[in-house]
């Protein structure tokens, strides 16, 4: 009985890995066969190919999927006859914490070695209702639910899209679905006795966003747009017009809609961590707030979708900046900052606007700028962790990185030049913990030295934080024209 208990369980626990876990566990345990079987070219891309789900398993605090991605890595750098030693090492730390098992008080025992009992479905919330607007579909709950027992992902296949949202819950009987307007189909049923799963399917790629208010969880999506009206025949017979550089920066123009695009901007610190203390005692997280605020409205105005990872006096961890960023499927990441002299006696000769790109860091003074910057919120980074990310960061995203700074420098000192002397700090690369993890260009912008007497008033200057703000837009604008 004992044996057929253990098996049992064995069973049991591989299926969860298996099926229970995220997709990217079922791809690293598809690499068993194929490493055995590839050529060094092929290995060099299932390595490539793992380190970037590690990269992910960090990202989503995923420790068996680290885990089990370690022990290929280690396997294919032997094979590579690359350094296995920091994945052996991280490999040994989670093992490390695994095989510690917690002292328990014998009081705390529970009595007649019972087993703690999981709760019953019904005190999941039920869903009862599902109305379906133009783009929206509100669900409605008996009881309240939480952020955490949500869980959404896609599924890109090769003629259509679906986006899943998977809830802890119960389901009632609905009735028949109509089909939301510019969507294929809506489908919601049970997934296991505990999951209800929603699925929105789409011929092209879904954009959204939801927000839960209290039972009631409110899902607004833009659908793909529609194919062009093809030409007719009388039509094309219309003679070609001359295209002048006038029309050509026209036609320019037009292509590029900014209600297609989402931007997210990170006013840095908050909340506990008031960031870089300048001139007359003034906090960095107050002057870079206030200037994101207004950099908001100006990308707003100008037709831009924008959210902000913070709207008031409090922190937010790094890696959650980034992470909501990549749930609104941001096109662009602005984290907003204001930097500081590192000695009393360079308060007056530090100066300038510097915006950095995420890259390992290559000169002293980029390394210290980003040491200023990372010194909250990094203690469930171990050292192999961070040092993995800034080894396997995505090269072509790097490039994009580089474009938008280049562009965003330029507006925000075209803007402020037309009234203040400003010292151009150039494009930088270095390795800032708020970018990692970022599913788009992100970039970090220096507005200034709060430690300088001058720049450190000028921060605290409405005119002067809507010049940058006005220089922050202009930057975007020029960066989705050329790309």
């Amino acid at each position: 009985m004992a044996k057929i208990v253990r098996t049992l369980t064995l069973l049991i626990s591989i299926s969860v890995m298996l099926f229970a876990s995220s997709p990217y566990l079922k791809q690293v345990y598809s690499y068993d066969k194929k490493i055995e079987q590839a050529d060094k070219n092929e290995m060099f891309r299932i390595f490539h190919s793992l380190q970037n789900i590690y990269i992910k398993s960090i990202i989503n605090n995923d420790t068996t999927l680290k885990r089990e991605t370690l022990k290929r890595l280690i396997k294919s750098s032997k094979i590579l006859k690359l350094s296995p030693k920091n994945y052996e090492n991280e490999l040994r730390t989670l093992t490390s914490h695994d095989t510690i098992k917690p002292k328990i008080h014998p009081k705390s025992k529970p009595s007649g070695g019972r087993k703690k009992q999981i709760p019953a479905n019904d005190n999941f919330p039920l869903l009862q209702r599902v109305v379906i607007g133009d783009h929206d579909v509100t669900l409605y709950f008996n009881k309240n639910i939480a952020k955490k027992a949500i869980n959404t992902f896609a599924i890109n296949g090769k003629h259509e899209y679906k986006k899943v949202f998977d809830f802890h819950a119960r389901l009632s009987t609905l009735g028949k679905l109509k089909t939301p307007r510019g969507l294929k189909e809506i489908r919601i049923a049970w997934y296991n006795k505990n999951t209800v799963r929603m699925v929105l399917v789409s011929t092209k790629v879904i954009r959204y966003r939801f927000s839960i208010h209290a039972s009631k969880i409110h899902i607004y999506y833009t659908p793909p747009l529609s194919s062009h009206k093809k030409i007719t025949k009388k039509s094309s017979k219309k003679p070609t017009p001359k295209v002048t550089k006038k029309a050509v920066k026209k036609t320019n123009f037009l292509t590029f809609n900014p209600r297609n695009k989402i931007i997210v901007l990170d006013p840095g610190h908050g909340g506990k961590d008031s960031g870089a203390i300048g001139y007359k005692r003034r906090y960095e997280k107050n002057a870079v707030l206030s200037i994101a605020l207004k950099t908001y409205k100006e990308l707003k105005k100008r037709g831009y979708r924008v959210y902000m990872t913070r709207r008031g006096d409090y922190f937010v961890k790094l890696r959650n900046r980034t992470r909501f960023a990549n749930q609104k499927r941001a096109d662009l990441f602005i984290s907003i900052h204001a930097n500081a002299a590192p000695k009393k006696s360079q308060y007056y000769s530090a100066k300038g606007l510097e915006t950095f790109f995420l890259s390992p860091a290559r000169s002293a003074r980029s390394k210290r700028v980003a040491a200023l910057e990372n010194r909250v919120d990094l203690e469930d980074m171990d050292y192999y962790s961070k040092n993995t990310f800034l080894n396997l960061i995505n090269r072509e995203k790097i490039v994009q990185a580089n474009k938008m700074a280049l562009d965003v420098q330029q507006g925000i000192l075209q803007n402020v030049r037309k009234k203040y002397h400003i010292v151009d700090g150039g494009v930088r690369k270095a390795p800032f913990w708020v970018l990692v993890g970022a599913q788009m260009p992100a970039i970090l912008i220096e507005t200034g030295y709060i430690t300088n007497p001058t720049e450190g008033t000028r921060l605290f200057s409405f005119y002067y934080q809507n010049l940058i703000a006005k220089g922050i837009a202009d930057g975007v604008d020029n960066y989705f024209l050329k790309n």
